[in-house]
């Protein structure tokens, strides 16, 4: 066959996965994974960092950053800030990172392809190892419409196959150069997902020698540190988080305490297999020909030209062996297996070459058999979820069309976390950031409203708030968007006070009105009486000057912060700086149910970071760190609030208040007030 024509057949399936990924129809605003690593990207662009360490998936979130600025750069008729294009522009930004994960993987397929060719000699084996990155649709999918670190993942593992064919074909393959270029490898892929630590094994297995296993480890954690740098500030939560997902039965560190549950552990063990048949099969093989290559074998004269096969292909077993045994734990689709899944193709190679002796007549007809079955089965997934997306796009088109033909004049408020929208993906996406683009999202987005259905509380952004004050500022023409998408949810709003008419409820979407006659009878008919209000102006001290008093006389904490160089009333304030992180201390004590506390406080700052604490003596009962204003005045003082309605787990328990500024920047607090209510009904 003419040279040509194989460079030619290695361009095929690069150039289909190139076709099909930059074609196939994105679910508009989906905010898990998407907006996480969007936002995070901005992130980085606006000098902050990251605060997504989950995966950890910085990675993900650089390439992003790199993406979005050069975005930004080509196309900015508005001249703005790169955070304000890609906050108004979200979806653009969505697909442009997108693209830049397709392009790169095609990429690195058709790299692939072309060093298994030059190495090898052969076009069946560049095929081979192209065709073996197509057999998870599951897998395809995530690679061409998720900005996640599945992409990511795809084209380090690629680059793996391709080092490692390197390694195989050189003379000198046992040298530092190679050891070094593993352990980069490595340390990319743990810094984009922990599903990339099965191949930490593999070059342990392949380099005889303590000396070079501990230059490999340092390297490693060298590169690891090298990828993740904008996550260094967050390491002690990463640690965490990943501590908690070792010791934690369920998904996500969540569950009893213990390494595993047996009780899904062996049918998730199971399940792998069946989604999975022909990197299970592959694997089984290869476990049978390392037995008998290492045990039944006896041609001694054969076994030493072979030995660099044998310790590969064991190598790649024992990789994929603690992959599969790794995701077992918390299996719910293949993208957990991507690094894993994408060396079946290498590992079918290094069987071949141990077993068989020519491979002229096996290579083509096991290669055209892989794509005679990807080609009945794969199409066929990828269309269905395709379809999906596109009906999912449909309906959110349509429902906005609705919403802009005949509810203008109504308020939103957005159904959050679980709907597709621009404002709660956003949100979703600065919640992961540690809320690092809060102040931006505030100011290009004034009043804008949720609905927060897993805490059942309402917020503008990150500021809790009451229906009624919503109302209040807006009118009585409040249209809830995006959910809830079931009688069932709408039911339980409806028990919970919220009256509700259902407009519109389909797929993905739902679209209700506030019953604004049954809001009214209801809140006329409430009984919400305030019982007693305790004020701290920080104008008030003890008798020896030591102390702030309130208006009861109590004790605030020591006033050694008290200074007269701000003041949103009277004379003085709280001043908190880098010497000062905690202060303002007070406990509201012998708590009762059916009592509705109203903290809030003044702050005046150029930044977030200081904030309102109120916390319960354990505070896995209950906690709240409030550092978003829900108004400001004239004089550039924001108000911070939390509200609390006694529950039954803090009957006659304590209350703690006070100030934090973990970041220690200048900011003035002034004007706290504790409201009691007392209320016979539940209160929003």
């Amino acid at each position: 066959m003419p040279k040509r024509i194989n460079y030619f057949i290695i361009l095929l399936l690069p150039a289909l996965f190139l076709w099909a990924g930059s074609t196939i129809e994105l679910a508009n605003y989906g905010n898990d994974p998407n907006y996480i690593y969007l936002a995070n990207a901005a992130s980085i662009c606006d000098g902050k960092g990251v605060g997504h360490v989950d995966n950890p998936g910085t990675t993900v979130m650089e390439i992003g950053a790199i993406a979005i600025t050069l975005r930004h750069l080509l196309d900015n008729p508005n001249n703005e800030t790169l955070v304000q294009h890609v906050l108004k522009e979200p979806l653009i930004f969505v697909n442009t990172i997108h693209l830049v994960f397709v392009v790169f993987n095609a990429l690195i397929l058709f790299l692939l392809g072309y060093v298994a060719l030059k190495k090898t000699g052969s076009i069946w084996v560049g095929i081979l190892l192209q065709t073996t990155t197509f057999l998870s649709a599951n897998t395809l999918d995530h690679v061409w419409t998720k900005i996640s670190p599945e992409p990511i993942l795809f084209f380090l593992t690629c680059l793996y196959v391709i080092t490692l064919l390197f390694f195989y074909t050189s003379k000198e393959r046992l040298t530092i150069k190679y050891l070094l270029t593993f352990a980069a490898l490595t340390g990319a892929g743990l810094a984009t997902k922990a599903t990339f630590l099965p191949l930490v094994l593999f070059p342990f297995i392949l380099f005889p020698g303590i000396k070079k296993k501990i230059i490999y480890l340092g390297s490693l954690v060298f590169s690891f540190i090298l990828f993740t740098i904008p996550a260094i500030p967050e390491y002690k939560r990463m640690f965490f988080w990943f501590r908690n997902m070792l010791s934690h039965t369920g998904k996500y560190g969540q569950g009893d305490k213990g390494l595993l549950d047996i009780s899904t552990y062996l049918p998730n063990l199971i399940k792998i297999i069946q989604n999975n048949p022909v990197f299970g099969v592959v694997t089984i093989i290869s476990i049978i020909t390392l037995i008998y290559y290492y045990f039944f074998n006896k041609n001694n004269q054969e076994r030493n030209k072979q030995d660099i096969e044998a310790k590969i292909l064991l190598g790649l077993t024992a990789t994929n062996i603690f992959g599969i045994l790794l995701v077992a734990k918390q299996y719910s689709g293949n993208h957990y297996l991507i690094p894993v899944i994408l060396l079946t193709g290498i590992s079918l190679l290094f069987n071949i070459k141990l077993l068989i002796k020519s491979d002229k007549i096996v290579l083509p007809i096991l290669v055209s058999s892989l794509i005679i079955l990807f080609i009945f089965i794969q199409p066929k997934k990828i269309k269905y979820a395709e379809r999906g997306y596109r009906l999912t796009n449909e309906e959110l088109q349509s429902t906005q069309e609705l919403i802009d033909k005949r509810y203008s004049d109504y308020t939103p408020v957005y159904y959050y976390p679980y709907s597709l929208n621009k404002f709660s993906a956003l949100k979703f996406g600065d919640v992961h950031t540690q809320h690092r683009l809060l102040p931006h999202l505030n100011a290009i987005y004034p009043n804008t409203f949720f609905y927060n259905y897993a805490h059942e509380m309402f917020q503008s952004w990150n500021s809790e708030l009451t229906l009624e004050e919503i109302v209040q500022q807006t009118g009585n023409k409040i249209l809830f968007v995006g959910g809830p998408r079931n009688d069932e949810g709408a039911n339980k709003m409806i028990q919970s006070g919220i009256p509700l008419v259902k407009i519109y409820q389909g797929r993905v979407q739902g679209v209700y009105e506030l019953d604004s006659v049954k809001f009214q009878q209801k809140n006329t008919n409430s009984i919400l009486q305030i019982a007693e209000e305790i004020v701290f102006d920080a104008e008030q001290l003890s008798m020896d000057n030591q102390f702030y008093l309130g208006s009861d006389k109590n004790s605030f904490g020591n006033a050694y912060n008290r200074t007269n160089d701000q003041a949103r009333s009277g004379k003085y304030a709280v001043k908190m700086d880098s010497s000062v992180e905690y202060a303002v201390y007070y406990e509201l004590k012998n708590l009762n149910v059916n009592e509705v506390y109203e903290i809030s406080i003044w702050r005046k700052a150029d930044n977030n970071s200081g904030r309102l604490v109120v916390s319960a003596k354990n505070d896995k009962s209950f906690y709240k760190s409030q550092h978003t204003g829900i108004l400001s005045d004239k004089q550039g003082w924001e108000l911070l609030r939390v509200k609390l309605n006694v529950p039954p787990e803090l009957q006659n328990d304590t209350l703690k208040i006070y100030l934090w500024n973990p970041k220690g920047q200048l900011t003035y607090f002034d004007d706290l007030s504790i409201i009691k209510y007392v209320s016979n009904q539940s209160v929003l």
